[in-house]
């Protein structure tokens, strides 16, 4: 109470910046790490040596997605290195899709699953798969990163949505000066679209000056029909400037025609998205209303999937590894692998790999 009483009579006194300037240099900071060089390794030190000949299936959410078909060829390519034998198989982006491509998975008899499916709605396939001894790993299928025993995984692999939500918040208080009017938009049907968006607006209500207008959860599975209504909605109920968030690029797919037909100026609605598509990383280079994107590492979290359900064929913990986030503006978006519109750290991630496998190429 004391230091706010201070820092409010010295703002009266001298002119000093709002209360709220401690928050904005705070995420000037952040982002100038977040969307800095990612020359370093954090990841293990150490693994188990693979033993050749296992079979994995990689269970896809939806391949007419971008990051779950990469996250599969990854899977593929890592995997071969090390004389694993991997099927892919498409979810259809449906929790039917998923069971009926998970009991495959199990029909196979495979070693480990890797999927990037929700794992809460699989609960009762993969409770059968762990009874069976088969591991299954999980990339973006439950809210956070690391082991989770109540959803059955070994592992989850995904960068934390709470920091990419805080993430994608800090660049809009930073870009507004502390003054950003913003929409939050979410899929509240998954469980880390529900944890980053919250992040998202949690951070935004800590700015003082900052506003969020309204909160919006619609299904996924209808963006196509319901955002470029609801994109325009707002622009005419709440006006410009204005921030809209999202928790995957893919639903800034539909807003931004909406907001070119509408004649909106690109300058007054600033879209923030997260996952890195191919579309995002093309609408930030035109200048096309997307602003930012939290890029994941795609390619290198299917080496992950492969690195972690190697540790579980061994009895060991997994590695605990998880990424920082990545975001990805006009300033950066052809560093760390942007010029092939994707998030690829200058790393040297897979030779890192490689050598703790000890695969010699």
């Amino acid at each position: 109470m004391t230091r706010r009483l201070l820092t409010l009579a010295t703002c009266l006194t001298l002119g000093a910046a709002p209360l709220y300037a401690d928050i904005v240099e705070d995420a000037r900071a952040n982002i100038e790490k977040w969307a800095g060089p990612q020359t370093t390794w954090e990841g293990p030190e150490s693994a188990p040596k693979p033993e050749p000949g296992k079979k994995i299936a990689y269970l896809s959410n939806d391949e007419n997605n971008d990051a779950s078909r990469a996250w599969g060829e990854a899977i593929k390519a890592a995997g071969e290195k090390i004389g694993w034998e991997v099927t892919i198989i498409d979810g259809q982006a449906s929790p039917i899709g998923w069971a009926r491509g998970f009991n495959q998975a199990v029909a196979l008899g495979v070693d480990g699953i890797i999927m990037s499916t929700d794992a809460a709605s699989l609960a009762e396939p993969i409770g059968n798969a762990k009874a069976a001894g088969i591991p299954v790993v999980g990339i973006h299928s439950g809210p956070f990163p690391g082991p989770s025993e109540e959803l059955g995984l070994f592992t989850n692999i995904q960068q934390d949505p709470r920091e990419i939500g805080q993430a994608q918040a800090d660049w809009i208080i930073a870009d507004s000066d502390g003054k950003a009017r913003v929409v939050v938009t979410s899929h509240n049907e998954f469980a880390i679209a529900e944890a980053k968006s919250r992040a998202t607006e949690e951070r935004l209500k800590a700015c003082e000056g900052c506003e969020v207008l309204d909160y919006v959860n619609s299904p996924i599975a209808e963006v196509a029909q319901r955002q470029p209504q609801l994109v325009t909605s707002w622009v005419q109920k709440y006006g410009t400037p204005l921030y809209v968030t999202a928790v995957a690029d893919y639903t800034l797919d539909f807003q931004v025609p909406a907001l070119r037909s509408a004649a909106v100026p690109e300058g007054d609605v600033k879209l923030v998205g997260a996952d890195g598509q191919d579309s995002a990383y093309a609408r930030i280079r035109r200048g096309e209303y997307q602003v930012v994107t939290v890029s994941e590492p795609v390619d290198m979290q299917g080496y992950q999937a492969i690195d972690e359900i190697n540790r579980a064929l061994h009895g060991q913990p997994p590695s605990g590894f998880v990424q920082a986030p990545y975001v990805v503006t006009i300033d950066n978006v052809d560093a760390e692998g942007g010029d092939t519109n994707a998030f690829v750290p200058s790393n040297d991630y897979a030779a890192k790999y490689l050598e703790l496998w000890g695969v010699v190429e």
